[in-house]
């Protein structure tokens, strides 16, 4: 594939996105002889989403989001349904999507790599739910879902103390939420039948399995059509540590207090709000959720 034309969805405020690389990889685009337009992400909702949703009816072969996994998220939402090719230039604090397919790249790597790669399928998990207010929500995401405390730690972290302390400012606030897990009842169902009814602290659904929680799920791959539901049952900060133990060694399910279930939709019920942790983004507090996977949603050139 040859592109001919590329959009870059810019986000300013991502935690490693700086300005003068978005310029070198513009140029060098350029220089390649391909038409590059530059548009920059807002504070409004759904930005990111219009702009990728604009670039594809404005003919673009390639749409680049250079920010984080939020933006990355918005931006493959957008692509659905449209002929454009997805490609991250990683631009975040964690960055977990791109780096579950290739490390960090220099501008020139990513360059060469929209040049000659080919585009591959991707799946991207739809989510539905109703709000504590009735308002009905569907969201897309691409590498996790969280829910709990545990999960509300990276959701709600300051993007100011993320790009000062960046990975350091996640693992700080995750270590306080397991002080005081504040665990609820999930009830989780799958194709009609209960798959687990019980306490637990955080429920994650992943679509890719990025190198830093790859021991939490090793047959998440973005392109299997399946969701690997992870749930973390430990309650209180021993148990919680047993689970981080087990998983740090690459064997989670020694672990009691941890349970995977792969399937293609499913459904959690909690017995209290949560707020959904969408690509670390939060969405509305809800008690019910539906998850599916919608099977090669995107076309993505994911490596070198």
């Amino acid at each position: 594939m040859r592109p001919r034309k590329i959009t870059i969805v810019f986000n300013p405020k991502g935690g490693s996105a700086k300005g003068n690389t978005l310029t070198q990889l513009a140029n060098l685009f350029r220089s390649h002889g391909i038409d590059v337009t530059v548009v920059h992400t807002t504070a409004a909702p759904g930005s990111a989403t219009k702009l990728a949703q604009q670039a594809a009816r404005d003919g673009a072969d390639v749409v680049i989001p250079f920010g984080g996994d939020g933006t990355v998220r918005a931006v493959a939402e957008g692509l659905i349904g449209t002929q454009a090719v997805f490609a991250v230039f990683p631009g975040g604090t964690g960055n977990l999507f791109a780096r579950s397919f290739y490390a960090n790249p220099t501008v020139q790597q990513f360059v060469d790599m929209v040049l000659n790669g080919t585009p591959q399928s991707v799946d991207m998990v739809r989510l539905t739910y109703s709000d504590a207010g009735g308002e009905e929500h569907t969201q897309y995401q691409l590498v996790a879902l969280g829910l709990g405390k545990v999960s509300d730690a990276i959701s709600e972290a300051d993007p100011f103390w993320k790009r000062i302390f960046g990975k350091l400012n996640y693992a700080v606030r995750m270590l306080r939420a397991c002080l005081s897990p504040n665990p609820l009842r999930y009830r989780l169902s799958s194709r009609g039948q209960v798959q687990m009814d019980s306490d637990a602290s955080a429920v994650f659904v992943l679509n890719v399995a990025p190198p830093m929680i790859s021991a939490l799920s090793r047959g998440a791959n973005g392109s299997d059509g399946l969701l690997d539901v992870v749930v973390i049952k430990g309650i209180n900060l021993w148990q919680l540590l047993g689970v981080a133990c087990a998983v740090s060694l690459g064997k989670p399910e020694s672990s009691r207090h941890y349970r995977r279930i792969r399937t293609d939709e499913v459904t959690i019920e909690t017995s209290g709000p949560v707020v959904p942790n969408i690509d670390g983004d939060s969405g509305k507090p809800t008690q019910s959720l539906r998850v599916t996977n919608v099977s090669g949603a995107i076309k993505a050139i994911l490596s070198y």
